[in-house]
């Protein structure tokens, strides 16, 4: 099934996902109009906004090249890691080089989509859902009691509001360990957590972290490995590189990464080490400014803020669209569902590492789907994946390969002579799913290697290396499945 020519599309929001799905469905000649609540595209990045949890002055946790667009390369004098603001000028050029500008509804907030397909009633072809995965910030209950001040890092605004004020920050996960680290020079900082995860460092003699643990090799052993086999390496690496967090005098994590997790902070170790940050277990109950942790522990605070993640939010589909889908959204590779034709899904999903190109391969792959050039797997294929239980964070580089298979655009190694090694062992640069497929760019090869070339590589690991020249990566990726 295709689309007609010129069919509608409807896109709702005009955050990253919805900016390069309207300008891919502009490329395969659909009309497009864009929903965007707000009066100015950028979601999350526009750091001004009220919907914005992206606090102003915060820099990616992605490097420039991974934050960034296959066609349309990060600007040369950003830096390692862009500011926040420096994300959204990237975003708004972006949006006006390739005219997405120009179809946005600015205050235009969208009640109802119903299939059909309808918009607040008005008819279209097909809806892209685009409004993000970070709206609706999640308060746990335990905390409800707090009498100082209690937010969300969705609301974080810096650390100068704390200076001097002793600080609970709740959670883990990067979020958790950014803001911790950011106020850690202003004030003594506890951390509190559940489950003690393994903390890898953003940059790593000047390699940022995306380029050394998200690999099409990493993603190979992710899928052909046995699961023990390779948390027990993934382990290893870790601990290489990085440290077990335990010699820093943070809890020790469980030894399985699989269960214990990954996060991510450059200097929340050593101010650990330095005792700027002290480590609690989970919190029991709090009363007044007191919080009990679970060790039987207890601290008195003037704030909380909880970096305990967010709830699915998207209120304006309808019943009739929920009721395929479910609350926890099982749709086919966490973007299509059999029984719903003309429906896209971006961007809703929690990922290590970054989405920039994750969503530009769900755009291309929906528009590619509904232009005809590529087809999906018949019904039965599609339900049972859907049926399979799915990651509650999905790496970087393993969701990646899978959209670009899926998309038909996952390069070979042994068809680019001079690039077999860093397509397998080096960062997953947006221009790679340029080389061949639908969508292909004569200048890819140039553009990759551009990039490759603007930053330093980690070494690779000489077992990996090994592995890697007994044959093609096809044969490393059987040889590791046998």
């Amino acid at each position: 099934m295709r689309l007609r020519d010129g069919a509608r599309v409807a896109i709702i929001g005009a955050g990253p996902s919805g900016i390069v799905a309207a300008k891919h469905a502009l490329d395969a000649g659909f009309d497009v109009a864009v929903f965007e609540a707000s009066g100015a595209l950028g979601g999350q990045w526009h750091t001004t906004a009220d919907h914005s949890g992206v606090w102003p002055g915060m820099h990616t946790n992605t490097s420039r090249a991974m934050t960034a667009f296959s066609d349309f390369p990060a600007p040369a004098d950003h830096p390692l890691h862009p500011a926040a603001e420096q994300i959204h000028a990237y975003l708004e050029a972006y949006a006006r080089a390739f005219g997405v500008v120009e179809r946005i509804r600015f205050d235009t907030a969208v009640e109802h989509v119903r299939s059909g397909w309808t918009v607040d009633g008005e008819p279209f072809d097909a809806v892209v859902v685009a409004s993000g995965r970070f709206r609706n910030p999640r308060l746990p209950r335990v905390v409800e009691g707090f009498a100082g001040e209690l937010i969300h890092a969705y609301d974080y605004p810096g650390a100068e509001a704390f200076r001097d004020r002793p600080t609970l920050v709740y959670g883990n996960g990067i979020s958790g360990l950014e803001i911790a680290s950011d106020l850690a020079p202003y004030t003594q900082v506890i951390s509190a957590f559940r489950k003690p995860r393994y903390v890898i460092q953003k940059v790593v003699d000047g390699v940022s972290s995306d380029w050394q643990w998200y690999t099409l090799f990493g993603a190979l052993e992710r899928r052909h490995l046995d699961p023990g086999e390779w948390s027990r390496r993934q382990r290893e690496r870790i601990e290489r590189v990085a440290g077990n967090p335990a010699a820093f005098g943070a809890p020790e994590p469980d030894q399985d990464v699989r269960v214990a997790g990954l996060s991510l902070c450059q200097d929340y170790l050593a101010q650990v080490s330095e005792g700027r940050i002290v480590c609690r277990p989970g919190i029991e109950a709090v009363r007044g400014r007191t919080a009990t942790f679970t060790d039987g522990s207890t601290a008195d605070v003037d704030a909380i803020i909880c970096a305990t993640g967010y709830d699915v939010d998207i209120p304006f589909l309808g019943e009739d669209v929920r009721g395929v889908i479910g609350e926890d959204l099982a749709l086919y590779q966490r973007t299509f569902h059999p029984d719903l034709w003309g429906l896209g899904v971006m961007g809703q999903f929690l990922a290590q590492g970054p989405y920039f190109p994750l969503l530009e391969l769900q755009a291309r792959w929906i528009t590619a789907v509904w232009s005809g050039d590529v087809a999906l797997p018949d019904d039965p294929a599609m339900r049972r994946t859907i049926a399979q239980p799915r990651p509650p964070l999905d790496a970087h580089n393993a969701l990646a390969l899978t959209l670009s298979e899926e998309l038909g655009v996952a390069p070979d190694p042994a068809e680019w002579e001079g690039l077999g090694e860093p397509l397998v062992f080096g960062p997953m640069l947006p221009p790679r799913y340029r080389l061949s497929g639908p969508g292909a760019l004569p200048n890819a090869r140039a553009l990759f290697e551009q990039q490759l070339a603007a930053s330093p590589r980690a070494p690779v690991e000489p077992a990996d290396r090994d592995a890697y020249r007994r044959g093609s990566w096809a044969a490393t990726s059987r040889a590791m499945s046998a």
